[in-house]
Formats: structure tokens, C-alpha cells, sequence
């Protein structure tokens, strides 16, 4: 058996003398059964557990491991914490590509820390070298994926148990295996119609395939669509509360028609996992109109729910819960089936695709999760009317900072869908912006007439004789006040100073017509044919910027683009936006940090009546040796289970990022009321890298207050990941207190009274 070297417990700065029974005792562990030698002897030497028990999925470039891990039964699988810091808190991963030398185990110095991955944002990035480099991550999450790999080039992987004070506490299991997968990525290549692999690199997906945009209630700087450096796609939503809603989307809607015939199972398949935070969504719609955002923001999936448009089917999955609708010809939204992921062997992690199949006919769905039918049913009484469908991607957040998450990633990949080819055009398409939001109001009565300015730097005129291409300008009316929209005769937009068109007005495509469906809110997406292009004639647009003058009677106007489409073989040569626009990256967000909070001083579990935001917080009375436990990195499952600490992790860092770097440290600091700004002195530092920065902890140390005079005292906990990014405080209403700019690092106290 191997022996683990002495680990002293306590965290003060005077290390416990090892005595010899102590040493004795460990060295006697040498002959012990196997039950006995996986315990952890809490003073002096420590024998390694056994080596996780880690299975390897491989997929294209992706491999994903389950570490200690029963799918089939995963409901329950929490970590069990109970302050000390030596219980098992997770997994340090470490992987490199077969023929390097194998990296050592054991501590990792500073320097190396901050090259942890966490999950789709690393704190360097993977960078171009990700596939050829030792790369390593912590976790506490079971199930796992580690991205880019090479396809069928070999790589060794190890995986050891960390406890949350950063410690290894197992021996390794190491594997060889073949790194990506592809073949049932080719094999989707050759048999779907239309398929995206999203094999590019760091930055915007196809624009040739991929149209993005967002709706009033989006916090601006949280539309974002992109692929990072591991090869897969990212929508990432959240939600503004100081406008008119609290429904926010970031929305791609597929250039590409998909058509439902009868008698015909039409196979659409994607990788994606699920949004974990309560109040997240995403949504994959079928639309019988061409629509850039989607009327239907019924986030509780309520039968009968209404909105535009009308005959869509919606496939849904919110937290594991995975379920799909029908919305009639009248507008009204009826739930076909539903059904718990995690119940049915597919639990749902963040930052873990998994393969998704539908099998949709005018009759019914049959849904697969990674080869599983799960849903399999019958429209009737519905029917999904034959036509040709656009497909609609929705990250979909309902006022998503009732959860303390300002922004949230949904992860996925490998998109297609078989059938004919219903439109072979190609597109090209010009925006106004990619970063932030281009919404303007029109309105007669204010005098508010906005231009929009598109830069087209390509002549737009097709190169092949005898072919005509069209342009359009297309943008979403909504209001973003709670005026009234309205158009009336003559409301028009001007093309750049000089050429009228008339604004349509919003679509209702309801049968027979509901005029209720057009609320006041409801976006709605319109198009407006500006003209032919022929090769040598005349454009409708210059070749550089175009400028869109309104002039309405009332209305919000948003996601405003021009769109070019060309016959097959004569599309000129095309200028993406994100060589126009800046393209904005993950990495340029604000970080949150991990979570971080008291979870009990003394006998009193913090709880709502200390927060801030109360008048005045209640204060908790303490004296002599208290007691303080803190929950860093995730949440636990109830408060008659603190001990219970949650899987899938529950953590606004891992939500919004895909992953953690773990704490390097916790400290508590103290500060009398009144004494002035700032934390105040530390009174306590616990070391949570060790080893290994720890992904999530619970922490319970004796705070000794006989040293400090009585009287009213701020008590604050704070923890710190290794490339010195500070927690975010998590007790539920921090974001009704700070932006998301501000979180990382946030002074929220909780107010005690020292009285010895």
C-alpha cells in the first residue's frame, strides 16, 4: 500500500508534532483489510483511498469521463462535507498526449496553477497548443469532459481524488486511450442534409449558416454567440431588469429549412447539455415562419400559453428536465411530453454535451439522449402541419438574477438534420453591431427618427450572368416601453437618404387569425425586400456604409441586418461581420468568481433575516470559541443537510464559465461597525491548495473572540482561485446589490455582537 505524506489538519500557523503511536498507527494501516485502508487516519501519515474507477466515452475531439460515477442511478450522488476539509471533494484531471513524459503527481507549484482549465474559459485559455500540451482541471462534478483532443492520436489521463482542502487523498488511475472519436461525427457528416461541426476556430461560427440575435430584456453585453478554442458552440443569455420584461433570449435561428412531410420521420440531431440555474432554458423551436427571436416566453411551459408564431414545435430542457410541446394553429402551447433526464440514466451536468436525436414526423416525436429513446409519443390531438420549418435556438433566462446569476453558457455541437435541400441559396449577411445591442426607438410623437448604419464593404452583385440575387433588410419590432406599438400609412424607412420603403406591418400567421397574439411586447420579425441584384446592374446598397433611417409612428426596432441571398455558384466574395465588427470573447466578461458564504456562526444558521437588504440585518450574538462553517464553490442540499453538498455542482462560476479553478484560499475577515471601509483585519486563513487548488469545500473552524473588545462587529468571508480572482458572495440577493462587474470581490458582511 502506498502511504500519503503526514498532512497535519488544523490550519494555524504552529504544525502538530507527530507522535510515535501516531506513526505506529499508520504504518500497522500497511496490513489492514481493504475497508480499513481507505480511511483517512486524521492525524499524522494518511494511506491513499483507492484510484477512482473512471470510464472514457470518446466522441470527435471530445472524450467525456465518469469518475465514481453511476449514471444509471445518479440522483443522490452529493459529497459528503463535514467541515474538517479531509472528506472528498472532487477530482484533479491531468491529461497529455501519449510519448510526453507523464507530469508528477503531487504539488503543484503556483506558477502551474494558474494553467488549470475551467471548463470553456480557462484562465489562460487552452490556446492553439491544447491538443499537444499537459492540460489539467479540478472539478466536483462526476462526469466531465476534456476538449480539444486530437482524433485517434493517443493520450494518457489521470484522475485522483482531491479532499476540499486541496489534497490528494487517492492513488491515480491512469488510462491510456486514442483521444477523439470521430467517427459518429463523420457518419452524421454523410448522412444529414445540412450539418455543423463547429470545428472552427476561437470566434464566430459560420454567418453563412448562423444568424444571432437578441431581444430588449437581454442585458446587452450578455448576447453572445461564439465558438471557443475547444471546438463546439456557446449561447450565453442574461437577463436586464430596467426596462420593460424580465425575459431575456440570445437567439440563432439556422439559414437552412428543414421540411416535415408526411409519413416521413425527419432525424434532427445536436450535442448539448442543459442550463442548470433555475430560471434557465434553452429551447429548440421548429418555425413555420422565417423569425429571428420567438414570440413564446412562457418560461413555466403552461398548457394553453400564447404567442407567435403559430404550428411550432418546441423541444425544452430546463435543469433535467427535457420536454416537448406543440403550439396549435391558434397560438396556444400544448406540452406532448415530459420527461426527468436524470431518472431515465442521462443526468444533465453543465458543460457536458450530450447526443441528442428527434425523430419528427407531422404525427409524433421520438426523442434519443445519447442512443435512449426517452420520449416517444403521438401529437394527437395536435398535428404538426407538412411545410418547411426554420429551426430556432433560444437560450431563454426568466429574470435570471432571482438566481444571483447574472449570465449563464448553455454548451453545444453538431448540428444538423436530414431531408431535401429546400433552399440551396447562399447567404451572406451584414449587421449593424456584434457586441452589445443596436435597439432605437421610432416615435412621431417624440420627434425620434434613429438610423441604423450597416457596413457592406463587398459589391453585393452576383458574378455569375443570367443569376439573380435578392437583398433584404430584416429587423425585429419591440418595444422596450411601455408605449403602445403602432404603424400607421406612410411609415417608411429610408435607404441611405434617399429611397423609400414601406414598413410592414407585424406578422400573424394564426389560423384562423387571433389578433390577441400581437401584444404590445411580443417581438416580431419583418423583412423588407430592398431588390434584385443581376451581375453589372445597379445595387439598392452601396459598397461601404448604408444608412437606415426610420420614421414610424410608434415602435421599438432592434436586430437590424441586411441579407443578401445568392442561386448556388454565383455568390461574390463575402466579408464576415466579425471582420467588420468587433467580435466580443468569453474572456472579456465580467468574472464572478466562486461563491463563497457563511453558512452557520456559533449555533445560528445564517439566514435571511442577516442578509443585507433587510433593515437592519439581525445581528448574531457570539462570545468566547465560536464555531463559523463556510460554503465555498457550491451549495448544500438543504439546511437539515448541510453537510449534503450538491451534484451537478450548484454554482454561478461553473454556470457561467463551465467550470472552476478552484480556491487557493479562504479567509475571514473582522471589522468593528463604524471603523471605517474595507474588509477589515484577517482573523482567519485556511490553505485549500495544498496540492491542488480544491473545486468546493465546507469549511468548520473555531474562531476564538476572547481577544477582541465587545461590541458590534462585521464578520466576512472570502475566498481567492488562484490567479487571485476574488469569491463572489453567495447568500441569493447579491445581484439586487451588485452589477456583474462588481461581484468579485463584494464586501457583504454578516453582522455580529461579540459579548464575552
Amino acid at each position: 500500500m502506498t502511504l500519503h505524506r503526514a498532512r497535519p489538519i488544523v490550519f494555524v500557523a504552529a504544525r502538530p508534532l507527530r507522535c510515535a503511536f501516531c506513526l505506529l498507527v499508520a504504518f500497522a494501516s500497511l496490513f489492514a483489510t481493504a475497508a480499513q485502508a481507505e480511511s483517512i487516519f486524521r492525524s499524522g501519515f494518511e494511506p491513499l483511498q483507492a484510484a477512482p474507477v473512471v470510464q472514457i466515452l470518446r466522441d470527435d475531439h471530445v472524450a467525456t469521463l465518469e469518475m465514481d460515477y453511476d449514471g444509471e442511478n445518479a440522483w443522490g450522488q452529493w459529497w459528503t462535507m463535514t467541515g474538517a476539509g479531509n472528506d472528498p471533494a472532487g477530482f484533479l484531471v491531468t491529461w497529455w498526449p501519449d510519448g510526453q513524459p507523464a507530469p508528477p503527481t503531487g504539488h503543484l507549484s503556483s506558477a502551474r496553477m494558474i494553467e488549470g482549465t475551467s471548463g470553456c474559459l480557462g484562465e489562460h485559455g487552452n490556446g492553439p497548443q491544447a491538443t499537444t500540451a499537459t492540460r489539467w482541471l479540478v472539478t466536483g462534478n462526476r462526469r466531465v469532459q476534456i476538449q480539444p483532443l486530437d482524433n485517434a492520436s493517443p493520450y494518457q489521463v489521470r484522475v485522483e481524488r482531491i479532499n476540499s482542502l486541496g489534497e490528494i487523498i487517492s492513488n491515480a488511475r491512469v488510462l491510456a486511450f486514442n483521444g477523439g472519436d470521430s467517427s459518429r461525427v463523420d457518419a452524421l457528416r454523410t448522412s444529414m442534409t445540412y450539418f455543423d461541426d463547429f470545428n472552427l476556430p476561437l470566434g464566430p461560427a459560420d454567418e453563412k449558416l448562423w444568424n444571432n440575435s437578441t431581444v430588449t430584456s437581454t442585458d446587452a453585453r450578455f448576447n453572445l454567440f461564439f465558438i471557443n478554442d475547444q471546438l463546439h458552440a456557446h449561447s450565453l443569455n442574461g437577463t436586464r431588469l430596467d426596462n420593460t420584461g424580465d425575459k431575456s433570449q440570445t437567439a440563432q435561428r439556422f439559414r437552412k429549412p428543414l421540411r416535415i412531410q408526411n409519413g416521413v420521420r425527419r432525424r434532427i440531431v445536436f450535442d448539448m447539455d442543459s442550463p442548470l440555474s433555475p430560471r434557465s432554458v434553452w429551447y429548440l423551436d421548429l418555425n413555420p415562419v422565417r423569425t429571428d427571436v420567438t414570440g413564446h416566453g412562457d418560461f413555466f411551459d403552461t398548457e394553453g400559453a400564447t404567442g407567435l408564431p403559430a404550428g411550432m414545435l418546441r423541444l425544452r430542457s430546463q435543469f433535467q428536465t427535457f420536454s416537448v410541446s406543440i403550439i396549435g394553429m391558434d397560438g396556444a402551447s400544448h406540452q406532448i411530453a415530459s420527461v426527468d433526464m436524470e431518472d431515465l440514466g442521462r443526468q444533465a451536468v453543465s458543460n457536458v454535451r450530450r447526443a441528442f436525436e428527434a425523430r419528427v414526423g407531422t404525427d409524433g416525436i421520438e426523442v434519443l439522449i445519447d442512443g435512449r429513446s426517452v420520449i416517444n409519443a403521438m401529437f394527437t390531438p395536435y398535428t404538426l402541419q407538412a411545410g418547411d420549418y426554420e429551426p430556432l435556438w433560444i437560450a431563454f433566462g426568466y429574470n435570471t438574477l432571482k438566481d444571483a446569476n447574472p449570465y449563464y453558457l448553455v454548451h453545444w455541437d453538431n448540428f444538423g438534420f436530414d431531408g431535401p435541400v429546400v433552399e440551396p441559396r447562399e447567404v451572406h449577411n451584414y449587421v449593424t453591431r456584434i457586441a452589445g445591442t443596436d435597439y432605437q426607438k421610432a416615435s412621431r410623437w417624440n420627434n425620434e427618427f434613429p438610423t441604423f448604419n450597416v457596413n457592406v464593404p463587398d459589391d453585393l452583385r452576383p458574378t455569375a450572368s443570367g443569376a439573380t440575387a435578392e437583398a433584404w433588410l430584416v429587423l425585429t419590432y419591440q418595444m422596450g416601453d411601455y408605449s403602445s406599438f403602432n404603424l400607421i400609412a406612410g411609415d417608411h424607412v429610408t435607404v441611405n437618404g434617399n429611397t423609400n420603403f414601406p414598413l410592414p406591418q407585424r406578422g400573424n400567421n394564426s389560423v384562423p387569425n387571433v389578433p390577441e397574439l400581437l401584444s404590445w411586447a411580443v417581438p416580431s420579425t419583418v423583412r423588407i425586400k430592398l431588390g434584385d441584384l443581376v451581375r453589372n446592374g445597379s445595387s439598392p446598397l452601396l459598397v461601404g456604409n448604408n444608412s437606415f433611417q426610420f420614421f414610424a409612428d410608434n415602435t421599438g426596432i432592434i436586430d437590424v441586418h441586411v441579407e443578401a441571398f445568392y442561386p448556388p455558384g454565383s455568390a461574390p466574395a463575402y466579408t464576415p461581420p466579425a471582420s467588420i465588427h468587433h467580435f466580443p470573447l468569453h474572456s472579456e466578461l465580467p468574472r464572478l468568481g466562486l461563491p463563497a458564504r457563511f453558512e452557520q456562526i456559533g449555533s445560528t444558521q445564517v439566514g435571511d433575516e442577516h442578509l443585507i437588504g433587510d433593515d437592519p440585518p439581525a445581528r448574531i450574538t457570539v462570545g468566547g470559541s465560536v464555531p463559523l462553517t463556510m460554503v465555498i464553490g457550491n451549495h448544500s442540499y438543504a439546511n437539515w443537510a448541510p453537510e449534503l453538498m450538491l451534484f451537478p455542482v450548484n454554482s454561478t462560476e461553473v454556470w457561467s464559465t463551465g467550470g472552476t479553478t478552484g480556491i487557493a484560499k479562504v479567509e475571514v475577515f473582522l471589522r468593528a461597525v463604524g471603523s471605517g471601509t474595507g474588509p477589515g483585519d484577517r482573523v482567519m486563513l485556511i490553505d485549500t491548495a495544498r496540492d491542488v487548488p480544491a473545486p468546493q469545500g465546507r469549511y468548520t473552524r473555531s474562531f476564538n473572540t476572547s481577544g477582541f473588545a465587545n461590541g458590534d462587529y462585521e464578520i466576512f468571508v472570502q475566498a481567492t482561485s488562484p490567479s487571485g480572482l476574488k469569491s463572489h458572495p453567495s447568500y441569493g440577493n447579491e445581484t439586487y446589490h451588485w452589477d456583474a462587474a462588481d461581484l468579485s470581490g463584494a464586501y457583504y458582511p454578516i453582522q455580529i455582537r461579540i459579548q464575552n
